[in-house]
């Protein structure tokens, strides 16, 4: 900063008279003096806005990725098509461009379970069991990983989890449950 006011002192001295003699510093036109005070100034607020834009950038590129939105937990209405609520949920969530939840951490996770907790009511995900294959299986195809989470329960056909604020248990894809719905957020 003090480099600036030096620089712009420099400048001022060019543009002005001096004082013990009668002859200007300058010999030109009053619009060329406007101008180049004009371009300093630009100049400046170039600075000054790069520096913000790098600070600017350095917060959002620490700050965590948000992954996930609109989160929407639906009651499981009447089923005159006698379709099982789990798939009900399913077909609920894709009308809406989202898909059953998908549990990626432990910190997702807790989230869900604290929602459950919050909401007073267990909710459908997007784990299914798989009863040839004898493993549980996400909507997105892949398999479920036992570290991140375990799912209790009987693991049987027609077996769906649900996400309490006590865990992941199985559940049958036929009780009555709502169902949470996540949708991905579309980077700009």
């Amino acid at each position: 900063m003090h480099h600036l006011h030096l620089f712009l002192q420099t400048i001022e001295a060019i543009f002005t008279k001096d004082k013990t003699s009668s002859q200007e510093t300058c010999r030109c036109p009053h619009w060329h003096r406007l101008a180049l005070k004009l371009g300093c100034a630009e100049l400046i607020l170039l600075v000054l806005s790069l520096t913000g834009l790098s600070i600017l950038v350095r917060v959002l590129v620490q700050k965590p990725p948000i992954k996930k939105c609109s989160v929407s937990a639906q009651e499981v209405m009447a089923e005159p098509t006698g379709t099982p609520p789990w798939y009900e949920g399913l077909a609920d969530c894709s009308v809406r461009g989202a898909t059953l939840l998908l549990i990626e951490d432990q910190e997702e996770l807790r989230y869900f379970q604290n929602f459950s907790k919050r909401e007073g009511h267990q909710f459908y995900i997007g784990l299914k069991y798989m009863q040839v294959e004898q493993i549980w299986k996400w909507t997105n195809g892949s398999t479920l990983n036992p570290d991140l989470l375990q799912v209790t329960g009987k693991d049987k056909e027609n077996s769906c989890a649900v996400i309490s604020q006590t865990g992941v248990f199985s559940d049958s894809c036929f009780a009555d449950s709502r169902w949470v719905c996540q949708k991905k957020l579309k980077h700009v």
